[in-house]
């Protein structure tokens, strides 16, 4: 599995579930006056979000024999597995749980969408028309790869690629399309896509990630399991910008 792009880009908070938290909804405006007027006061609206809280829960186990065998690289590695399901649980919510029992991923969320679309070079252009000025700065291409190599394929008017892969000093792969940072994931389906700045998703942490181990009395399995509390949400939805690619007859 490939897990670990989402996270780092989510705002993480650890506020109680059922605490309402202020969200502005509406921005103060400066005008023009005569020398010696005033202007409108203005009190500046506010929305609010609750978190909630969702249990999530992964638990694996393997037999006393090969516990007793185990090196202790194979147990590192049965630990990390865990973690590993659990941040994959995690990042397919952000993007695709629709909050009934899990996180409201950000395709739950109405933002922009702009339907069905043949892939070309207009389609780029009104992706990124459909994204307002405010939110250029932080906002990121998501798509899974198969859906980012039909954007490769792609070349503009003068025959240049519209697409960039670029390789850093890691020799890490860093996707952009028209300049902007596109991020690879696999919990989005094929030929779908969007833009957002994953900034404006908080991710909420009632109870951190637990890890703990026991031994079940009747198997005498050695048994870990990893349990957490955590909700979601978009608290902007501003810069979501969703589309379809046409699938070509």
């Amino acid at each position: 599995d490939n897990v670990g792009m989402i996270l780092p880009l989510i705002t993480k908070t650890s506020y109680k579930a059922g605490v309402e938290i202020p969200t502005s909804s509406v921005k103060p405006v400066a005008t023009w006056v005569s020398e010696g007027a005033g202007s409108d006061r203005q009190k500046k609206a506010t929305g609010k979000i609750t978190f909630s809280y969702f249990k999530l829960r992964c638990e694996i186990a393997m037999s006393m024999e090969v516990g007793t065998m185990a090196l202790a690289a194979f147990e590192a590695k049965f630990v990390e597995n865990v973690a590993k399901a659990m941040v994959y649980a995690i990042e397919n919510a952000v993007i695709n749980g629709d909050g009934s029992g899990k996180p409201k991923g950000i395709l739950a969320e109405a933002g922009n969408d702009l339907g069905a679309k043949t892939l070309n070079f207009a389609l780029l252009a009104e992706i990124e028309g459909a994204l307002p000025t405010e939110y250029e700065a932080g906002a990121k291409w998501c798509m899974n790869k198969k859906t980012f190599m039909k954007f490769v394929a792609m070349v503009d008017q003068a025959g240049q690629p519209i697409a960039r892969v670029n390789y850093g000093l890691g020799g890490k792969a860093e996707r952009t399309l028209l300049g902007r940072d596109v991020v690879i994931s696999p919990y989005v389906a094929d030929d779908k896509a969007f833009v957002f700045d994953f900034a404006d998703y908080i991710l909420n942490t009632i109870y951190d990630m637990g890890i703990t181990k026991k031994q079940d009395w009747d198997t005498e399995d050695l048994l870990t399991k990893a349990v957490m509390s955590v909700d979601g949400k978009a608290v902007d939805t501003g810069s979501l910008v969703i589309f379809n690619i046409e699938p070509t007859v």
